[in-house]
């Protein structure tokens, strides 16, 4: 779901009110691209992630707050070029001049991003060589940004080395195939999650093949489905998400959802979370008893496990009367 308001703004740096189009909230269904570009529904909604000024032209992610150098950058000969630039978008325009605002601040990351985002709209409009060189631009501001800050270098375990998948598809997709495959070899020796090597390992045979087009992190681990819309795999198991999903864990539901993916060694389970490969060691089927046990340890009140009786298969629901794993019905049986 997508919500969207509309909002008076007063801008900061020429304190004229304006409406603004805001996001309120935003469902993904999706892993992103490889380059970070989410997926739907929050891929559309790019057209709010920068807000423009009608009085003085002023682009920022809130006008409401300005840096100290907005206005000299904003009334400059480049800002306003760039603003009312005849061959690319308006969307790309107002993006790249937000990046002219970052640039004049230091902030080399948020500008490459901006940059990024750009570059999408370049994409969707059809524009192959300004997406190009939008990616270009902004992974050269990434190969020489400073080093991040401890706090900044913080990933999840499982997406510990994704920044730097994101600037190998950069390079790639700006055709830069050499640099990307020395930053491929550098993050391997800085260190990455397995689902991240396994990203590295399918952006090297793309830049092998010469491929610079758009993909997704989903086919890079050759996964067909993201995990939130992947049954369990396991008939006990759906049974207690179905029912009792209020009574799991979050480590649980994460094992629950949790998918394979193929490497050079073979499949394996797609996480280095010591606490969801322990609860996978026996498996999906596996996890299931042990969920059985726990829930009816801890809640015997609550969870009831209604089996059919002639098979044994969970039933749908607890109040169900109907086996879904062969013809029989217990219809007329009280519970």
């Amino acid at each position: 779901m997508t919500k969207y308001a509309l909002k008076p703004v007063t801008c900061a740096v020429c304190d004229s009110v304006s409406e603004q189009r805001t996001l309120q909230c935003v469902t993904t269904f999706e892993r992103p691209d490889l380059d970070g570009r989410p997926s739907e529904m929050a891929r559309s909604t790019m057209d709010v992630w920068v807000q423009t000024c009608p009085a003085c032209g002023y682009c920022a992610m809130t006008l409401t707050q300005a840096a100290p150098s907005a206005r000299n950058v904003v009334q400059s000969e480049a800002y306003r070029t760039r603003l009312h630039h005849p061959g690319a978008p308006a969307l790309l325009n107002q993006f790249m001049c937000l990046a002219l605002l970052q640039d004049a601040e230091g902030l080399v990351r948020d500008s490459a991003q901006v940059r990024t985002h750009a570059a999408w709209v370049a994409d969707d409009a059809g524009l192959e060589d300004l997406a190009r060189r939008c990616r270009s631009e902004a992974a050269d501001l990434l190969l020489n940004a400073p080093p991040l800050k401890h706090w900044e270098r913080r990933e999840e375990p499982d997406w510990q080395g994704w920044r730097g998948v994101q600037l190998v598809d950069l390079l790639r997709r700006a055709g830069r195939g050499e640099e990307a495959l020395r930053e491929v070899e550098r993050i391997r020796q800085v260190g990455a999650s397995s689902l991240m090597k396994q990203l590295l390992t399918y952006e090297s045979a793309a830049i092998a093949r010469g491929d610079t087009g758009r993909h997704t992190v989903n086919e890079g681990l050759g996964l067909p489905l993201p995990p939130e819309r992947r049954p369990a795999n396991d008939p006990l198991l759906q049974y207690l998400l179905d029912n009792y999903w209020r009574l799991v864990t979050d480590t649980e539901s994460k094992a629950a959802r949790m998918e394979t993916f193929n490497t050079e060694e073979g499949p394996r389970w797609a996480t280095d979370n010591p606490e969801v490969l322990a609860l996978l060691a026996e498996g999906k089927a596996g996890l299931g008893r042990a969920l059985e046990r726990r829930l009816l340890a801890e809640h015997p009140d609550t969870v009831i496990i209604n089996r059919c009786p002639k098979c044994g298969a969970p039933a749908r629901t607890s109040k169900a009367r109907q086996c879904r794993a062969c013809p029989h019905t217990w219809r007329e049986s009280p519970r």
